[in-house]
């Protein structure tokens, strides 16, 4: 740690445009971090590989005051995404800086569902899931399963709750539809299939749909709940539980991220449903395990991942599903505290401090930029040259009068473009009934 008062990890954070929200929740984080840290938040299109160079917005803390500035700047030693990057794109930034950047799987539904089903240990924890390649499809998957959730596959279509459909079968055919509409929750039925498909195709959000068979969870006070479990992966690099709720919803059907009447904390959530100490902590476990068994195995499918949100349902018999991951969260605002907010900027600097070990190791002549990415604001360091090729990142310190790179030098790698996508007291428990869907983001 004295290195980073001597100097701060230098942290890229890609933003998209269509998201400021992240953006302005860079200082946020930076003002709740413990130590000393220079931020810098990117669109991917300011990225220059060639020239080593990025323009963006920096923030740089040093004893405890912020500073902002707008400039070119070297390339940081670490980058977090905030967006969608193209994974060609990825891989290009990762042969210039090192494998340092994180949450680099930006997957939507179908990919996310497909991936974990390959694990033994999750296949047990997950909804049955179809793709709906044919729109005639729906109807057996339907009368397979009775209820059923059609999501779009597109994240983007599914941000708090658009375009997802709950369907219902009942005897003799009738069709009942819980859907969204503005801020409300609307309900449809209708006596035969034909009505309700002529009625719904043309709903269908583009970009495709999956089929989700439907999970009766725990109510509270009859309302439909969910667990949103937030994991990062800390300052030691190990994967940990940055905060865990329970949402409760304001309607009987699922969660309307809007319209949450209560959250919890699992623990006391979970004291409405037992009294039995060893069968709680039994189930509060199995939350936890399920949270740390999905990182895993992005970590064992070889995916850098370090922040994520994971929406899971727990039914009356205490199994968990998992219903939702979300691989841009947003930290929780709340009673319940949430570390998910300062946990990637720990992570950063952990791999920052990491990757600057190795390279002060025997073979100093290993890569280009550690020792002057943390001080962007700098004037040229002549004392950092010993290697040719960084000269380049040195000379870079902010230099908003330099034009952007529009010059850029015709290397075949080294072109990222711009490619961003565009996420009180307890009542007594009783029945049960189904969730899913996001609270936030």
């Amino acid at each position: 740690m004295d290195q980073y008062r001597q100097n701060p990890p230098f942290i890229g954070i890609c933003v998209s445009k269509v998201k400021p929200l992240f953006e302005k929740l860079a200082k946020e984080r930076l003002e709740n971090y413990s130590g000393d840290a220079i931020l810098i938040t990117f669109h991917i299109e300011d990225l220059n590989l060639s020239k080593r160079n990025v323009k963006g917005v920096c923030w740089e803390k040093l004893g405890g005051s912020i500073n902002r500035r707008e400039g070119l700047y070297p390339l940081p030693d670490v980058i977090y995404l905030q967006c969608y990057v193209e994974h060609n794109v990825i891989k290009q930034i990762e042969r210039v800086i090192g494998r340092t950047v994180f949450n680099s799987f930006i997957f939507d539904k179908w990919e996310c569902w497909s991936l974990l089903v390959r694990d033994n240990e999750l296949r047990n924890h997950l909804p049955n899931t179809k793709k709906l390649v044919n729109k005639t499809n729906i109807y057996p998957f339907l009368y397979q399963h009775k209820d059923i959730f059609l999501k779009p596959i597109d994240v983007s279509h599914a941000h708090n709750s658009r375009g997802i459909f709950r369907v219902k079968l009942h005897h003799r055919g009738n069709i009942e539809v819980f859907y969204r509409e503005k801020n409300k929750m609307k309900e449809k039925r209708f006596k035969s299939y034909q009505k309700f498909q002529d009625w719904i195709l043309p709903k269908l959000s583009p970009g495709g749909y999956i089929l989700q068979q439907s999970i009766e969870t725990v109510k509270s006070s009859r309302n439909a709940t969910d667990i949103r479990i937030n994991m990062n992966k800390n300052g030691t690099g190990q994967w940990e539980v940055s905060m865990t709720l329970v949402r409760v919803a304001s309607n009987i059907s699922h969660v309307i991220p809007k319209f949450i009447t209560a959250a919890y904390s699992i623990s006391n959530f979970i004291r409405t449903i037992t009294v039995d100490e060893e069968k709680r902590e039994a189930m509060e476990s199995s939350v936890v395990n399920v949270g740390l068994k999905v990182c895993r195995a992005l970590d064992k499918y070889g995916y850098h991942m370090a922040d994520l949100g994971i929406d899971l349902g727990m039914d009356e018999n205490g199994h968990v599903w998992i219903f939702e991951i979300n691989p841009l969260p947003f930290p929780f605002r709340g009673s319940i505290s949430d570390h998910s907010l300062i946990r990637p900027i720990e992570y950063a600097s952990y791999l920052a401090l990491t990757k600057r070990q190795s390279q002060q190791a025997p073979q100093s002549q290993q890569a280009p930029q550690s020792q002057q990415a943390p001080q962007p604001q700098q004037a040229p360091q002549p004392q950092q040259a010993p290697q040719s090729q960084q000269a380049p990142q040195s000379q870079q310190a902010p230099q908003p009068q330099q034009a952007p790179q529009s010059q850029q030098a015709p290397q075949s790698q080294q072109a990222p473009q711009p490619q961003q996508a565009p996420q009180s007291q307890q009542a007594p428990q009783s029945e049960i009934d189904k969730k899913w869907w996001k609270f936030w983001n």
